[in-house]
C-alpha cells in the first residue's frame, strides 16, 4: 500500500476527493435552482454532477486498482503434466515436391517468371 502514497497518488488522492465534493455541491446548487424556478435545465444539471462525481469515483478506483495488480508477484505457472507413454504422437505430413507445386499454382495458373526487358 506505500506505492499508493507517493506525492504524486496524495494528489490524485486530494483532486479525486475535492472534485466529488465540488460536483455533488453544484448538484445541490442545482436542486435548489430547479425547486425554486423549475428550470427544465436544472433539473437536468442537478441529475448530470452526482454522475460526474460517480465516474471520478471509478476512474479513482480503476487506476488504484491497475496499480496494485501491475505490482503484485506473478501467479506460479502450472506444473507440466507428465509424459504419457500410451498417448498417441501425431505427426506433420512432409511436403512432397508435388505438394509444393500444387500449393505455388494460381486459380490462373502456374506460375510464370517475370518476363526480362
Amino acid at each position: 500500500m506505500k506505492r499508493l502514497w507517493t506525492p504524486r497518488w496524495i494528489a490524485v488522492h486530494l483532486a479525486t476527493v475535492l472534485l466529488v465534493i465540488a460536483f455533488l455541491a453544484l448538484g445541490w446548487w442545482q436542486l435548489s435552482r430547479a425547486e425554486a424556478g423549475g428550470n427544465p435545465s436544472s433539473w437536468g444539471y442537478m441529475l448530470e454532477w452526482p454522475v460526474f462525481a460517480a465516474f471520478v469515483i471509478f476512474l479513482w478506483v480503476r487506476e488504484v486498482r491497475a496499480v496494485l495488480r501491475r505490482d503484485a508477484p506473478p501467479a506460479a505457472a502450472p506444473a507440466p503434466e507428465p509424459e504419457d507413454p500410451n498417448r498417441l504422437r501425431v505427426r506433420r505430413p512432409v511436403r512432397t515436391e508435388a505438394v509444393r507445386r500444387a500449393t505455388e499454382r494460381s486459380a490462373y495458373g502456374p506460375a510464370r517468371p517475370p518476363a526480362d526487358h
